[in-house]
C-alpha cells in the first residue's frame, strides 16, 4: 500500500466567487504534465473508457461524475460499504452509497496502477478536499439534448422521439430537479486533489441532465484549475459514458440512457477546449474486434475513432479474479446481478468491455 503524504483540507467559496479569491497555495503537485478530462454521467461510467486512462505517466485524469445516480432502481432496502451502513432508500444515503462505492474503487485502482497513488481511505489520505459553490450560468433554453450530431433520439420524457418537452426547459443552469433546492444544490461542486489525478464530483440530476449543464459544468472546472490544481496544460476530453441509442447499432449493447446521450452531445457537438493545438475529444461508443458490421462506423480508424484495450492485469482483477473490484464495488448495480457480465468486446451485451471504442471530434 502506497504511503499517504497529505492532509485533507476544506475551502469553502461563496456563491458567484472564484477560486482564485482564496487560492490554496497548491497544496499539492504533481510530476504529470497535462490534464485530460474524463465526463462520467454516473458514478459507475468510467471504467468504459479505462483503456484510455490506465497506466499513464504523463495524462493528470481529472474524473469529473456528472451526477450521483440517485435514480437507479437499485437503491432499495440497505447496504454496507467499507463499514458504513446506508438506506438506500432514502435519495441522500442513495447517493452517498453510490459515490463511496465510486470514491472505494478508485483508490482499489490506485493500489493496482502506479501512475494513481491519491487515496481517501481512513488513514490513507493523499488528497486535499475543496469545496465551492460556483456562479449559475443563466437559463437552459432547449433543456434537452439536442439531435446535432446524434441519428437517433429517445430521451427519457418523451415517448421514443425528440418531439417531448423536457422539464429542464427554461431551468437555471445547472438545476437538480430530483430536490427541492436544486438550483442551488446542483452549484456546489466537490473538488478532491491529488498528486497524480482529481476527482471532481457534480450533483446535476440524475435522470435530467442537459449538454448545456455538461458544458458548464467543464467551463467551470477549467476556470478553476489553475488555482486548485497542480498543473493546468489541457490535453483533451473523454466522454465515459457509452450510449447505443435504440439499438443503432445492432452489434453492441443497447444503451438508451438520457444522462448518456448528454455527455455525448455535449462532447461531440462543442468545442469544450478551445485552445491551439491537439486537444482530442473522445467518446465511448460501439466497436467490435470481430466485425466491422453493426458497429459505430466513427470508432473505424479510417474515420478518425480508435480502439483501447484495458490491459489483462487491470480488467482481471477488476471482473474476474481476486479482488474483483470493479464487480465488488459495482456488483449491485447490475441487471439481473449480481455481477456484471464481462468479456471482451461491448458485442455480445458486454456494457463494460476489455475493448474500449472512441469516436473523436476536435484534434
Amino acid at each position: 500500500m502506497k504511503t499517504s503524504v497529505r492532509v485533507a483540507a476544506v475551502l469553502l467559496l461563496a456563491a458567484g466567487s472564484t477560486a482564485a479569491q482564496a487560492t490554496p497555495g497548491h497544496a499539492v503537485t504533481t510530476t504529470k504534465t497535462q490534464i485530460q478530462y474524463i465526463l462520467s454521467p454516473h458514478p459507475d461510467d468510467v471504467f468504459q473508457a479505462w483503456g484510455l486512462i490506465q497506466d499513464s505517466s504523463a495524462n493528470y485524469p481529472v474524473f469529473i461524475t456528472l451526477t450521483k445516480g440517485e435514480s437507479t432502481g437499485h437503491c432499495t432496502g440497505t447496504r454496507t460499504i467499507d463499514g458504513v451502513a446506508y438506506d438506500l432508500t432514502q435519495p441522500s444515503q442513495c447517493k452517498a452509497a453510490r459515490m463511496a462505492s465510486l470514491n472505494g474503487w478508485l483508490d482499489d485502482q490506485s493500489d493496482a496502477d502506479a501512475y494513481l497513488d491519491d487515496y481517501r481511505r481512513a488513514g490513507n489520505a493523499d488528497m486535499v478536499h475543496y469545496q465551492l459553490t460556483a456562479a449559475g450560468g443563466g437559463t437552459d433554453t432547449t433543456g434537452a439534448p439536442t439531435v446535432a450530431g446524434m441519428t437517433a433520439c429517445k430521451p427519457v420524457y418523451s415517448s421514443g422521439g425528440c418531439s417531448g418537452t423536457s422539464s429542464s426547459r427554461n431551468t437555471p443552469i445547472p438545476d437538480n430537479l430530483n430536490q427541492s433546492d436544486g438550483a442551488t444544490a446542483a452549484r456546489v461542486v466537490d473538488w478532491w486533489v491529488g498528486p497524480t489525478s482529481a476527482r471532481i464530483e457534480f450533483d446535476l440530476g440524475d435522470g435530467n441532465l442537459t449538454d448545456a449543464e455538461v458544458v458548464w459544468a467543464v467551463n467551470h472546472v477549467r476556470a478553476n484549475r489553475a488555482a486548485l490544481l497542480p498543473l493546468s496544460a489541457e490535453y483533451g476530453v473523454i466522454g465515459a459514458g457509452y450510449l447505443d441509442l435504440q439499438h443503432e447499432y445492432p452489434a453492441c449493447y443497447e444503451y438508451d440512457h438520457h444522462d448518456h446521450r448528454a455527455v455525448q452531445e455535449a462532447v461531440y457537438s462543442t468545442d469544450l477546449l478551445p485552445v491551439s493545438g491537439y486537444h482530442p475529444q473522445w467518446g465511448v461508443t460501439c466497436g467490435s474486434q470481430t466485425t466491422t458490421a453493426g458497429v459505430d462506423p466513427d470508432a473505424l480508424a479510417v474515420n478518425g475513432g480508435r480502439a483501447n484495450k484495458i490491459s489483462d492485469g487491470h480488467y482481471s482483477q477488476n471482473m474476474t479474479s481476486s479482488p474483483a473490484s470493479f464487480q465488488n464495488r459495482f456488483g449491485w448495480l447490475s441487471d439481473p446481478g449480481p455481477t456484471w457480465a464481462y468479456g471482451g468486446d461491448p458485442a455480445g451485451n458486454v456494457l463494460f468491455s476489455q475493448w474500449n471504442y472512441f469516436w473523436r471530434r476536435f484534434s
